[in-house]
């Protein structure tokens, strides 16, 4: 079946589309003027602020870049003197760039890459280049608030009420564990105190997307205890139309989420904090395209659709004494997961997949540390253990059977049972000498444990091979070590080198029913880091940079079997190595000038695959991918922003912000056969911002991607069946009205 396009229809999609670019194109010139008019302004403003305020503050001090302090080693500390390459964002940065997910967040965080497959289905964040595809385990871990989200299911949540997102790069597995050997993203959510304060926010966009949002929290009783609530509801159609089927919503989403905090603070010591969350999520899902020609048109027999829907509640309790600090978290998550797709992304009806993912976990993690102001010695001892469900049942359906072999339609299925036991003990401990030299060591062990059952059956049973039961386990222990040495030159000039360590679980193969139950080992890498931070101009300028080297061990890889099927193996070792600098200035009042670069040169040294014969099973040869860069590893990737607030007097400001943000080549495959290259996107965003009787009010009008850059965010396949990818988000735009009290 065609769908044929009309005349009419033609003019209709052509005059959406110059009324998008004519409004896209006002945005962009609008902010673009607004950047330029307020500099040639903001001196003369600048002089004029500096004799209004001379008498109250000293001059600059106005505009000055906020300390930024961030829990990157679970202690609160100044994100400069942490020798650590981490990028942090605050509420207000989150904001002004419009960060509403994890792909977003990429575009702002160098040597960063979210890749997604759409419809909230395990988005992929890739910290320099490390990356195992379609992997159960994650190599960048996430925490939202101290807790652990170990599935990758979970990752995309949504970004409302938020303190600060901190993105460490490099492995974390001495205080984070399994499963950060990549870096961790460090989520923290705002806290309700004693004052009653709130935000709501509606915005509108094309491709009819709504979204709505608020957030409240206040005093119940002064000074001992307060409550925090926040939500979110997201309606879109998508950016994806079905040209077989004729519909405009195949990426449809219908997501709604809201959180509720409850905090007590019995004495100046004690803080108490009871946090319940909820997500339930309904997307289209899997609208891929050929590779070669990747588009938001696509031609599917079957839509695909996802539902992700999972609850949290966490109980965290802190003390803070004179002589040591205490906290304890304890967490409890559980997930629902479901998707089904057309996996031949073709509008001929071959294959589909069901997929049904149930996901528990129960945590506790105890710390015990130095007060925040200690000076000379600063230690950290800490426990862990987590206990985790994770069941998963695949279906494929083989809608016209295998005629190659005379076999009828007949659907594969697969029911499996993951249960992990985890716990460590972990410490670290850093020795400050004349104040200016630093000395950090730290180790953690780790006990991974996991238990795997795992049943295959076909219906009808066309292969005569009845009901197969597998049942497996493995058991690891590791050492996770960490040194770094730090020094201070001058206040405002820390230089550190690092070496740590990190490693990614091991698992059982749960994708093909050949090699159900096979497993594959955990893989390790380690990280030699070596970078400055700095300040500049009165704390105007910050300019920080890190170099790296990463040899990475036991490297997992994902191998095709055939058309659908895969299997994980051991099977590699590489090397990464690059840098990233970050910039930011405020070199005047209400100009702000944000900027990153990142660099890397990623490669397999030692990596064979063994070729077999299809018709008798001999091994025939073998692909060798030494030298070869690795997947999903972009060559470089950078941000520039530049933003001005122009202030109306006391009644408010004028805002401007525009964007640069650029990605390199990268591979979607083994063979570098499959090449994403290089783009680049231009975002913009104005608006005012004002207050009225005690309420702030802003309105903004934004665009994203304005000149309708066509890029791919993920891409599978092999060179038997070909490879499809999925597109990006393409030119956005809409308005957005937010109230504060």
């Amino acid at each position: 079946m065609e769908r044929l396009v009309t005349g009419v229809e033609a003019m209709k999609k052509r005059r959406r589309r110059f009324v998008s670019a004519s409004v896209v194109t006002a945005i962009l010139v609008v902010a673009l003027s607004s950047i330029f008019f307020s500099m040639s302004i903001a001196a003369a403003q600048e002089e004029e602020s500096k004799q209004e305020t001379a008498q109250v503050e000293k001059p600059g001090e106005g505009y000055k870049l906020e300390t930024m302090v961030v829990t990157s080693q679970k202690r609160e500390e100044n994100i400069q003197d942490v020798p650590i390459s981490v990028t942090a964002l605050s509420d207000v940065q989150i904001e002004d760039a419009r960060i509403k997910k994890l792909e977003d967040l990429g575009f702002y965080t160098p040597n960063m890459l979210s890749g997604s497959s759409g419809g909230r289905s395990e988005p992929s964040p890739i910290i320099r280049g490390m990356y195992n595809r379609m992997s159960v385990n994650p190599t960048v871990g996430m925490y939202v608030d101290g807790v652990a989200y170990s599935r990758a299911q979970a990752y995309d949540l949504d970004l409302v009420d938020i303190e600060r997102i901190e993105v460490l790069k490099g492995p974390q597995g001495t205080l984070f564990g399994r499963n950060t050997e990549a870096g961790v993203i460090n989520i923290v959510t705002k806290k309700p105190g004693n004052i009653w304060e709130g935000k709501i926010s509606a915005d509108y966009g094309n491709y009819n997307t709504q979204d709505y949002s608020f957030a409240v929290r206040g005093p119940l009783v002064q000074d001992t205890l307060s409550f925090g609530i926040s939500g979110r509801r997201y309606l879109s159609d998508g950016y994806f139309q079905n040209d077989y089927l004729g519909t405009d919503d195949a990426e449809k989403s219908d997501d709604t989420s809201g959180r509720a905090t409850l905090r007590w603070t019995p004495t100046e010591a004690w803080d108490v904090i009871l946090n319940v969350g909820s997500a339930r999520y309904e997307n289209g899902f899997y609208t891929f395209t050929p590779s070669e020609d990747i588009s938001h048109s696509i031609n599917l027999d079957f839509e695909g659709s996802t539902e992700n829907d999972s609850d949290c509640q966490s109980l965290s309790l802190n003390y803070d004494g004179d002589w040591f600090s205490f906290t304890s978290i304890t967490a409890h998550r559980i997930g629902d997961y479901y998707s089904q797709f057309d996996m031949d992304s073709t509008p001929v009806d071959l294959y589909r997949t069901y997929y049904d993912q149930d996901h528990a976990q129960l945590s506790q993690e105890i710390r015990f540390a130095s007060p925040d102001d200690s000076k000379g010695f600063k230690w950290l001892v800490g426990v862990y253990y987590l206990d985790e469900d994770f069941d998963v049942d695949t279906t494929y359906d083989y809608r016209q059977g295998v005629p190659e072999y005379g076999l009828p339609a007949y659907q594969s299925s697969m029911n499996t049972e993951l249960d992990t036991q985890n716990y460590a003990v972990f410490g670290q401990a850093t020795y400050t000498l004349w104040e200016k030299l630093g000395l950090t060591a730290g180790l953690r062990y780790e006990n991974d444990k996991k238990d795997f059952k795992g049943l295959q059956f076909d219906d009808p049973d066309v292969m005569w091979t009845g009901t197969t039961t597998v049942e497996n386990d493995k058991s690891l222990e590791v050492w996770l070590p960490k040194f770094a040495v730090d020094y201070r030159f001058i206040q405002d000039f820390m230089g550190y080198v690092s070496v740590a360590k990190g490693y990614t679980s091991g698992g059982f193969n749960n994708l093909d029913a050949t090699v159900l139950g096979i497993p594959y080992d955990p893989e390790f890498s380690w990280n030699y880091e070596a970078g400055v931070k700095t300040a500049w101009l009165d704390n105007k300028f910050i300019l920080n940079f890190a170099a790296f080297y990463i040899d990475w061990t036991d490297k997992q890889v994902l191998l095709s079997t055939g058309p659908i099927g895969a299997i994980y193996k051991n099977a590699a070792e590489a090397t990464v190595k690059g840098f990233e600098v970050e910039a930011l200035a405020r070199p005047i009042r209400g100009l702000e000038v944000v900027g990153g670069f990142g660099y890397l040169d990623s490669e397999y040294d030692r990596f064979t695959e063994p070729i077999f014969d299809s018709d008798t099973g001999a091994q025939i040869g073998e692909k060798n991918y030494e030298g070869k860069q690795l997947e999903y590893a972009p060559e470089f990737s950078y941000n520039l922003a530049v933003q001005y607030r122009y202030r109306l007097g006391y009644s408010g400001a004028l805002f401007s912000r525009i964007e640069l943000q650029g990605v390199g080549d990268y591979y979607w495959n083994l063979d570098n056969t499959q090449k994403q290259s290089r783009y680049e996107l231009v975002n913009a965003k104005l608006g005012y911002e004002g207050e009225f009787k005690g309420y702030g009010f802003n309105l903004y009008l934004w665009a994203k991607n304005i000149f309708d850059k066509t890029y791919g965010t993920a891409a599978y396949g092999s060179d038997e069946v070909g490879y499809n990818a999925r597109a990006g988000d393409p030119q956005t735009f809409g308005v957005t009205l937010t109230c504060r009290f």
